[in-house]
C-alpha cells in the first residue's frame, strides 16, 4: 500500500512538475501577431481540447463561432487592436494572440516594367585605384583628393555627369594643367574637390572606378490610388559588388520595356534585358530601400492594366497554398497573367520577402523564360481576386520555383498599414533575388 502511495506521489509530482514546467515555458512566449481586414472571417487554432475557450480583450470587439477540428472561427465587430487569450482549463493563460482589424485596402496591382535610379544624376564611385602617368610614375589623384568608394560625383568642371563615359569626357574638357573641379555628395553632405588628374597616354584619369545611377530593371507591385504612393521589387537593392544596401533616399523609378528574354535554366537563372532613358521616362521619385521592397511616390500615373478597377488586398492570415496568377512584362510593355501555384507557406514569416514559396504553372511562360528570371522581382501576385504578394526570389537549382513577399509586408513598409507584425530569420541557401545574378535575389 505505501509503496502503492509512494509511486502515486512520484506520479503526481512528476505531472506537476510538467504542468508547471509547461505554464512557464507558455507564459514567456511572445504574442502571435494577426491583422484581419474588417468584415473578413479568420480562424485561430486552440490546441489542445482542454485549452479551454478563448476570450478577448475588449470582449465586444470578436465574435466567436463554433469550434471545429481544433479550432474557432472569429468574426471582428469593429476595427481596432484586440487581445485574444487562450487559457488552460480555463484559468491558465497559456498563449496571446494580438488581433489588429483595419479597414479592408483596395490598391491598384502592377506588373509594369520599372527601373530604378538611385539618384536623380551623378555616377557612383565603386573605388579608387592607381593610374600609370606619361612618366611611368603612379599617381592616386581621387584618393589624394579625399574620394572615397561610396561617393557620388554630381558634376566635373560644372558640367553634370550621369554614366562613367560622361565622366571621362568632362574631365578631359575641363582640366586646366590637370586640374579639374570635381562636385561631390556623401550622404547628405555636399563637397567641391580640386583634384590634380593624372595625365595618360589615353588623357586624364581620375583614378575612380565608377558605375552609373541605374540599379537594373524589376517590376513594379502595387500603387494606392488615392495617395499615389507605390511599392516595388519585394526586396531590398544592394550594390552588386560589395552586397550592402544602397542608401536610396532621392531615387527615381523609370517605365521600362523588356526588349528580350535571357531564358532560366537549372544552375543558371536567366533575365529581362530592358531598356530605359533615365529621368526622362521618371513616373516616380523613390525615397525607401528596405529588405521587402523600395517605395515611394509616383508623378505619372501608370496605366491601369488587367485591373481597372483595383484589387483588394489579402493579409498574410488569409493567403492559401493553391492556384495564384502572376502579373509581369515579358515582352514590350505588355502585361500578362500567367498562373503559378503557392506551393508553401513560411509561418512565422521568414525575414527578406521569403514568406511563400511559388512555382510557375504555365507552361506558356516556361516555354519563353524557363521560369522565374531576373526582373521578375515585384510581380504581383493575385489569389481569389486579392493582392496576396510578389515573386522576390528565384531558385538557381530550379527556376520554375522561388520566393513571395506577402503583400500585407510591403503595405507595411510603405506606410500603408499601421505597427509590425511580420519576422523572422532570414534563408539564403541555393536562391537569387528574382532579379540579380546567381545565389542572390531575383529583381
Amino acid at each position: 500500500m505505501r509503496k502503492a502511495l509512494t509511486r502515486a506521489a512520484v506520479a503526481a509530482a512528476v505531472a506537476l512538475a510538467v504542468l508547471v514546467v509547461l505554464v512557464c515555458t507558455v507564459t514567456w512566449l511572445p504574442p502571435v501577431h494577426i491583422r484581419v481586414p474588417q468584415g473578413l472571417n479568420f480562424s485561430i487554432d486552440l490546441g489542445p481540447r482542454w485549452a479551454g475557450q478563448p476570450s478577448a480583450d475588449p470582449p465586444d470587439s470578436l465574435l466567436f463561432g463554433e469550434v471545429s477540428g481544433g479550432s474557432v472561427s472569429i468574426t471582428p465587430t469593429r476595427t481596432g487592436r484586440t487581445q485574444v487569450q487562450l487559457r488552460l482549463f480555463n484559468r491558465i493563460t497559456w498563449r496571446n494572440y494580438i488581433v489588429d482589424v483595419v479597414p479592408q485596402m483596395t490598391v491598384m496591382p502592377g506588373g509594369h516594367s520599372i527601373g530604378v535610379l538611385v539618384a536623380p544624376s551623378g555616377v557612383r564611385v565603386m573605388g579608387v585605384y592607381a593610374v600609370v602617368g606619361v612618366d611611368g610614375g603612379r599617381y592616386m589623384p581621387a584618393r589624394d583628393a579625399g574620394i572615397v568608394a561610396g561617393d557620388m560625383i554630381l558634376r566635373v568642371g560644372g558640367l553634370e555627369v550621369n554614366d562613367p563615359f560622361e565622366l571621362e569626357q568632362a574631365v578631359n574638357r575641363t582640366a586646366e594643367n590637370g586640374v579639374v573641379s570635381v562636385d561631390v555628395k556623401r550622404g547628405e553632405r555636399l563637397m567641391q574637390l580640386e583634384v590634380r588628374a593624372a595625365r595618360t597616354d589615353a588623357g586624364y584619369k581620375l583614378g575612380v572606378y565608377a558605375k552609373d545611377n541605374a540599379a537594373g530593371v524589376g517590376t513594379l507591385t502595387f500603387w494606392d490610388p488615392v495617395t499615389h504612393r507605390f511599392g516595388a521589387l519585394g526586396h531590398v537593392v544592394s550594390d552588386s559588388s560589395t552586397g550592402r544596401e544602397i542608401e536610396i533616399k532621392d531615387g527615381r523609378l523609370v517605365s521600362a520595356t523588356v526588349t528580350s528574354i535571357d531564358s532560366s535554366s537549372a544552375g543558371q537563372p536567366g533575365e529581362k534585358i530592358g531598356a530605359f532613358r533615365g529621368c526622362d521616362d521618371a513616373i516616380g521619385t523613390v525615397d525607401t530601400n528596405c529588405a521587402v521592397g523600395i517605395y515611394g511616390q509616383l508623378t505619372v500615373v501608370p496605366d491601369a492594366g488587367l485591373y481597372p478597377g483595383g484589387v483588394p488586398v489579402a493579409m498574410a492570415s488569409a493567403v492559401t497554398e493553391g492556384p495564384a496568377t502572376m502579373l509581369t512584362v515579358v515582352n514590350g510593355s505588355t502585361i500578362e497573367e500567367f498562373n503559378v501555384e503557392i506551393v508553401k507557406i513560411n509561418r512565422p514569416a521568414r525575414a527578406g520577402g521569403k514568406h511563400m514559396v511559388i512555382r510557375i504553372t504555365d507552361q506558356g511562360l516556361l516555354d519563353r523564360t524557363g521560369g522565374i528570371v531576373q526582373g521578375m522581382s515585384g510581380s504581383p501576385l493575385i489569389q481569389n481576386g486579392m493582392l496576396v504578394g510578389a515573386v522576390t526570389h528565384v531558385f538557381v537549382s530550379d527556376p520554375t520555383r522561388g520566393y513571395a513577399v506577402f503583400a500585407e509586408e510591403m503595405l507595411e513598409a510603405a506606410g500603408l498599414l499601421e505597427g509590425g507584425v511580420l519576422g523572422g530569420a532570414p534563408l539564403n541557401a541555393g536562391l537569387i533575388d528574382a532579379g540579380q545574378p546567381a545565389d542572390e535575389p531575383a529583381a
